[in-house]
């Protein structure tokens, strides 16, 4: 386990970037069409949400803190139980990556190459998808705190926006009142999946002391660029206008304009690929990780290899339209709904439960 071990700032990375995928870019008109303008404050109630889910699941890895949830679950629900768990995880897993991949798709071909293949792409994408993963957890961790380094010249591209945006689009707060705020809560904690790799990244993780705080820093690090890109979509977009974008966030850039640069939305959607595929890639280790354990295999780069194929020969026969790609999102937001909020909590309550249980019986 100690040549697997990440560093404190990779665990936290690892996070945010599997945070900060596909939700940022259709975010503020997601959350428009619900709460208006006042989306925003949806964040931070949806942050505060997925902050107390953290923390329940770190008090769950503490009384296990080498094992994965893979190695958990059939400890507390027995070898049938926990293994049927333990599919359903790998499932949402390889569902999480296949959706990320399939947008990723999508953008590129809107945005960047509209005239090359569905399957040229998904090649593309899935090689260096195969050489992260099979490179092991500690590779996936420095990824994504390049990523998450190299993203930050993307976020003051922003404020350039706000130039020519006027902050009276916001007021006045709660213009409709709390109804509409509450009822967006839910597409906003959507956009927090990903702390649910703290199944995953707690044994691995050097100094699991600050397990809490990490996963608390990753949080409210998405939620404040999530609170930073929401908001600059709504003061440069009217409330009717913002709701009329599918991608409010690459619609954006199509209004900044700069002497030594033009049409920089393709710039900056090739460069937000890689920021995609580090929130999906993880997804696949995660899964490929999940059939190594329930196989009892040390080596994980066999089964990665045969789904890494299947997915490309699957996107010959398969070419989404927009429409599919938005209901298997739908779909999939769903899923995550169920493994990374309701599923967590269950354990949580469950583990509570039984492990003073098991205590006075050993006793």
């Amino acid at each position: 386990m100690k040549k697997y071990e990440i560093t404190y700032l990779q665990y936290v990375f690892f996070i945010v970037q599997s945070q900060i995928g596909v939700g940022i870019l259709t975010m503020p008109s997601d959350l428009a069409e619900v709460a208006s303008t006042d989306g925003w404050i949806s964040i931070v109630l949806g942050w505060l949400i997925a902050m107390a889910v953290s923390v329940m699941i770190i008090q769950i890895m503490k009384r296990n803190p080498e094992e994965t949830i893979f190695g958990l679950l059939p400890r507390y629900f027995g070898k049938w139980l926990g293994t049927a768990f333990s599919l359903v995880f790998i499932l949402f897993a390889l569902f999480s990556y296949v959706n990320s991949v399939f947008v990723e798709v999508h953008v590129t071909q809107t945005w960047v190459l509209p005239q090359t293949a569905n399957y040229y792409l998904v090649m593309l994408f899935s090689i260096p998808a195969y050489m992260l993963a099979a490179s092991g957890i500690r590779m996936l961790g420095r990824f994504a705190e390049f990523i998450s380094y190299f993203m930050i010249w993307m976020l003051f591209l922003f404020f350039f926006a706000l130039k020519q945006g006027h902050l009276i689009h916001l007021l006045p707060i709660l213009k409709e009142g709390w109804l509409p705020v509450f009822k967006a809560v839910p597409k906003t904690i959507l956009s927090f999946l990903g702390f649910e790799f703290a199944f995953i990244l707690y044994p691995y993780l050097q100094k699991k002391e600050r397990a809490t705080r990490g996963i608390i820093i990753a949080n409210t690090i998405s939620m404040l660029v999530f609170l930073l890109i929401t908001l600059v979509c709504y003061i440069r977009f009217s409330p009717d206008q913002v709701v009329t974008y599918i991608w409010p966030t690459l619609n954006l850039f199509e209004t900044l304009e700069f002497s030594f640069v033009e049409r920089i939305e393709i710039i900056f959607s090739a460069f937000y690929l890689f920021v995609i595929a580090s929130s999906g890639i993880p997804y696949l280790f995660i899964a490929v990780l999940g059939i190594n354990q329930l196989l009892r295999k040390q080596d994980h780069r066999p089964p990665l290899l045969v789904l890494t194929v299947a997915f490309i020969l699957l996107s010959f026969a398969f070419n989404p339209t927009f429409h599919q790609v938005s209901q298997l999102q739908k779909w999939g937001s769903q899923f995550g709904t169920i493994m990374a909020y309701f599923f967590p909590v269950f354990l949580w309550l469950y583990v509570v439960a039984i492990d003073p249980t098991r205590w006075r019986q050993n006793k």
